[in-house]
């Protein structure tokens, strides 16, 4: 949705066409009004911008001062209207209307001296709405499976909670069901479970922590690897956290992206590495400590699988390292 301001307006005006700005003192609204001219052969060409319940006295008030100027003139009216269609009123035959629908910023009508500043006005909606535009496309840019991931992780989160009837600590029952990683039922032929419990939060603070780690980290993966390796590192990590968690930690009950997340940081290394002698220095010894620090974060609190963080992280090095070479290969 767009926004055009007066001011906008004015000064497209002031900028662009060669208007100047001149204002008088309203005694119906109290205050300053500004007035955009523009000077011409055979007098000057007035620009006022008004409300629609105002327009009347606004344009006498205009075409009052406009005459203490002492020039010929031509008053044209921009007029905010919250209507879907105009009613025309003709009481000043000075004043030229432009009716502008402020909610969709569309014009609904137009005499002909103001054909000028329509013209003027649809550009000013134009560049606004290609600029809207590209700001949509710059946030989406490189965040597109990101974002997917986040619905379903918190779509999934919500469903839990919804059963739970706790949204900051999930039953374990409920995480079962839904398929947390739990030996015993991988054992019986439950393989599933090694993907599953990567979209599976035992709490709010959980998920949101999480949530966050992967919108942070996750554009850049994506800006790096491209979108499909991006998917293929994460849920290869996602796996091998499992994995480790299954053989090293087997009587844990597991959920969490946390794994894949760190499999996210173990690519960044591996693209780091490769590209060494490209990017700066600092950049690898930054994604070293930011992994030395999550570790010991991991270390110093209970119930945290952190056999599933290191399998993580090996998991997006190897898949990193090797979707990376290969994409240099053919590229």
């Amino acid at each position: 949705m767009i926004e055009i301001k007066s001011d906008e307006i004015y000064k497209i005006l002031l900028n662009r066409e060669n208007f100047y700005m001149k204002q008088y003192y309203s005694n119906f609204h109290k205050k300053e009004i500004f007035l955009a001219i523009k000077e011409l052969k055979d007098g000057i060409y007035c620009v006022l911008i008004c409300d629609e319940e105002n327009e009347q006295i606004d344009c006498l008030e205009a075409a009052q001062y406009i005459k203490t100027l002492g020039k010929a003139f031509s008053l044209n009216m921009i007029i905010l209207s919250d209507k879907e269609e105009y009613i025309y009123t003709d009481y000043s035959p000075m004043a030229n209307k432009l009716v502008i629908n402020r909610n969709r910023y569309s014009v609904i009508y137009c005499d002909n001296s103001c054909i000028p500043i329509r013209q003027i006005f649809e550009n000013v909606v134009y560049e606004k709405r290609e600029k809207n535009d590209g700001e949509e496309e710059k946030f989406f840019k490189d965040k597109s499976l990101t974002l997917i991931l986040m619905g379903i992780n918190i779509i999934v989160f919500l469903l839990t909670a919804l059963l739970s009837g706790d949204i900051m600590d999930i039953n374990s029952k409920v995480l079962l069901y839904f398929g947390a990683k739990y030996n015993i039922l991988i054992e019986q032929g439950q393989i599933w479970r090694l993907l599953t419990c990567a979209f599976l939060h035992s709490g709010l603070i959980h998920i949101a922590c999480n949530m966050y780690s992967l919108y942070i980290i996750g554009p850049q993966i994506q800006q790096v690897y491209g979108i499909y390796r991006y998917f293929t590192v994460y849920i290869f990590s996602c796996l091998t956290a499992s994995i480790l968690s299954y053989i090293a930690s087997p009587n844990s009950l597991s959920v969490g992206a946390s794994g894949g997340i760190f499999g996210l940081i173990g690519a960044l290394l591996a693209f780091a590495i490769i590209e060494r002698n490209k990017i700066n220095k600092n950049y690898i010894s930054s994604l070293i400590q930011v992994i030395i620090i999550n570790l010991f974060i991991g270390l110093s609190i209970k119930n945290i699988d952190n056999f599933a963080h290191i399998g993580g992280l090996i998991g997006g090095i190897l898949a990193g390292y090797i979707t990376y070479k290969t994409m240099r290969k053919y590229n």
